[in-house]
This record gives structure tokens, sequence and C-alpha cells, in this order.
């Protein structure tokens, strides 16, 4: 990848975190206007398996090592999101928020023993960072019906650690030439394992627009879209980088929150997300700076060679 072109990638998980940030706001209106889980999960999972199938369908074939893999992302991943979701019914949004970026603690404990490698002091610090902002605006959002330790945070984080998991394994297996087919496999999991529990489920397709929406910005956008975006990232980003920058999901989630009038803005969200940044910036560009630097200095050697000659 062309070093102009370094951040994008970063850019991605970015976007997917804001897109993710804004999960847990739709899902839980969608709870409040007469949406269980169940049918919720069915029609955004099945609705993105949709999307990504005719787009995607040339990579269909593909090897069965790589069929594999997909298959074990998918039903890690998709796992993971219905334990969030189900846990959302029992949960704030906001505390489901951050109690799901806690994945980014999971993901560099996790890392050095899977991958068998170091995670890098600076990736800690970084974490450390962002447990502090995140912690911070835990305190001055409670989403207004906390009740402590319970079953749905109990749920929500298992999903979290599933959530590291997935990253883990994503960024350990996932290659430029096969985000296509693995996007495709994680998706089709989803939507297979969904349909297998279509005749348990008493489902019903959304009957209002109040319904559709939700469904289809979870489905396309935060669905096909995102999980595109994450495998295509991930194949040139760290797996403990990608969870740190993919832990800016609770800002985002207060973004919105606020955005729509939700929560009100407090000196906890700007100095929590102020913190959630900063670890962004230490995780995602000191590479990039640090190459930029590298080539202007070069650039400088190579004029003061020319003037002397």
């Amino acid at each position: 990848m062309d070093s102009n072109r370094r951040f994008l990638p970063s850019f991605a998980l970015l976007l997917a975190a804001a897109a993710w940030g804004s999960t847990v706001v739709v899902a839980k209106g969608a709870y409040e206007s007469s949406m269980t889980p169940a049918h919720l999960l069915i029609s955004r999972l099945t609705l993105t398996a949709l999307c990504l199938l005719p787009a995607f369908l040339p990579h269909l074939r593909m090897k069965r090592e790589t069929c594999v893999r997909g298959i074990i992302l998918g039903l890690i991943f998709n796992t993971g999101l219905v334990l969030q979701m189900v846990g959302l019914e029992h949960t704030p949004p906001s505390l489901s928020g951050f109690i799901t970026a806690s994945y980014v603690v999971f993901t560099a404990i996790l890392t050095p023993l899977i991958m068998k490698q170091p995670t890098p002091g600076r990736t800690w610090i970084a974490v450390s960072l962002t447990l502090a902002g995140i912690g911070i605006l835990a305190l001055g959002n409670d989403g207004g019906g906390n009740d402590g330790f319970g079953l749905g945070t109990a749920i929500t984080l298992l999903g979290a650690v599933l959530f590291a998991l997935h990253i883990i394994f994503l960024g350990r297996w996932v290659e430029p030439e096969t985000v296509q087919s693995l996007t495709l496999m994680q998706a089709l999991t989803g939507a297979g394992g969904m349909l297998c529990f279509l005749p348990f489920a008493d489902y019903q397709l959304p009957a209002t627009w109040d319904l559709w929406w939700p469904v289809l910005y979870l489905g396309i956008f935060c669905g096909a879209v995102t999980l595109f975006l994450q495998s295509w990232a991930q194949s040139y980003v760290p797996a403990t980088t990608s969870a740190v920058i993919m832990c800016s999901e609770p800002m985002w989630a207060a973004v919105f929150a606020i955005g729509f009038g939700m929560e009100e803005l407090t000196w906890q969200v700007l100095l929590g997300g102020g913190l959630v940044v900063a670890a962004l910036l230490l995780t995602a560009w000191p590479g990039r700076r640090a190459k930029f630097l590298e080539t202007l200095v070069e650039e400088l050697r190579s004029r003061r060679a020319r003037r002397r000659s």
C-alpha cells in the first residue's frame, strides 16, 4: 500500500467503530418498538448475507482452508453479536457500549498467548488511556437504569471476549486476496445460524417503517459494509491496534446519544472521549508519522548534497 494511503485502513476501522457505536442506540430503540432481540437478529443477519452474496458471488469459490476459517470467524463474531443484543435487552445502551469496549483489554491479554508474540509497550499505554476514557465515560453515563453487575452485564462481557477472539483470529488469517471470501463466509454463517433458529422464534417480518429502518440500517451499513471494512482493514492493521481503534465505539455511542437528545454533553464525555482519541492517535499514526519524518530528513539530505555538488 502506498505510503500516502496508509491511513485508510485505520480510518476504515474508525468508521466501523462509529457504525457499531450507533448500533446499541438503534437496537434499543427497536426493542422499545416491540421488536425482540431474536427477530432483530434474524432480520439483520439475513439482510447482511443477502447484500454481500451477489456482490461477492465470484469469491464463493475459495480454498477449503479459507472456507473453514470464514465459518470459524463467523461463528465467533455472530455469537458475540447475539450475546451483545441479548444482553442489551437487560442493560442500558450506554453501559452496554462501555462493557463491549472491554474487548480491547481481552485482545491485548489474549494476543500474546494465541499469537505467541509480545504486545508493544506503546499498545499497553494506549490500552490504559482507553480504559481510563471508558471509565470516565461510564461514570457520567449510567444509562438511567444501571442495575449493577447483573445478567445483562455478564452476557455482554462474554460477548466482548468473543469479539476479542474474532479480532485476533481475523488479524491472523485475513490477507488482501481473501478479504472478500472471508467476509462472505462470515455473513453466510450468521444468516445460516439465524435461519436454523427461525422455526423456534415465532418470527414475523417487520410490519411498519419504524421497525424496518433499524433493520435496514443495522443489516446493510452496520452489517455488510462494516464487516467488509473490518476484514479489509485488518489485513493491514495488527490485531491489538485494531482493537484499540475500534474501542472508540463507546465514544461514538455517546456522540450519537447526545446528538439524538438522549444524553447531555458533560465534562465526563469530553474528558473520556479525549483520552480515547489520544489512544487512537498513539496507536494508529506514529508509524506513519515516523515514516513521514524519515522521508523528510532524506529529502533534506538529498538537497544538501545537490547544493554541495
